[in-house]
C-alpha cells in the first residue's frame, strides 16, 4: 500500500489507472471514427449512436482523471495509441465495439482484482460503483447494437433501432 500521508492509493494502482485512462480516450477516437463512417455515408442515426458512445468514453476518462487527482496521484499524461481497426461494411464497426468493451472490462477487473489485493477498499469501491457498473451497460448496448446491425432488414430501419437503445 502507498504511503497514505502521501498519495491515496499504491503506485502500481496509479499506473494502472492511468493506462485506463489513455484507453479511454483510445476508445473515444475509436468510436468517433466510427461517427465519422457513418456520417460519410449519411447514416444519421448511426453517427449520432458513435458520437454519443464517444461522449460516454470522455466521461468515463473524466471519472478516472477526477480519482487520480483526488488520490493525489502525480503523473505525466500518458500517450495514446493509434487504432488500426478498419471498417468493410456496416457492421463490422458494431463486432469491434463489442471486443472493444470486453477488452475495456478485462482491464478494468485487473484494477480491481489489484485494488482487493492490497486490500484498497476505497478504490475497488469506486471502481465497482463507477467503472463495472458501468461496463455492464456498455457491453449490453454493444451486443444489443450488433444484433439489431446483423438482422436481414432495411439499414436505415436497424439504423434508427440501434440509434434507440441510447435513451438520451
Amino acid at each position: 500500500m502507498a504511503n497514505r500521508k502521501l498519495m491515496l492509493i499504491s503506485s502500481e494502482l496509479s499506473s494502472l489507472l492511468v493506462k485506463q485512462l489513455a484507453h479511454e480516450l483510445k476508445n473515444y477516437s475509436l468510436y468517433m471514427s466510427f461517427a465519422n463512417l457513418f456520417g460519410i455515408e449519411g447514416i444519421s442515426d448511426l453517427e449520432s449512436y458513435y458520437r454519443k458512445r464517444a461522449s460516454e468514453e470522455l466521461l468515463h476518462h473524466q471519472w478516472i482523471m477526477d480519482y487520480l487527482t483526488d488520490a493525489d496521484v502525480k503523473f505525466m499524461y500518458p500517450s495514446i495509441d493509434k487504432n488500426t481497426e478498419t471498417a468493410d461494411d456496416y457492421v463490422t464497426p458494431f463486432k469491434q465495439t463489442i471486443d472493444r468493451e470486453i477488452q475495456t472490462t478485462e482491464m478494468i477487473y485487473k484494477i480491481y482484482e489489484t485494488a482487493m489485493a492490497e486490500k484498497d477498499f476505497m478504490t475497488a469501491s469506486w471502481l465497482s460503483e463507477k467503472l463495472i457498473k458501468e461496463q455492464i451497460e456498455e457491453e449490453n448496448t454493444s451486443r444489443a447494437a450488433l444484433d439489431i446491425m446483423e438482422q436481414d432488414s432495411d439499414l436505415y430501419l436497424r439504423a434508427e433501432k440501434v440509434h434507440d437503445l441510447l435513451k438520451y
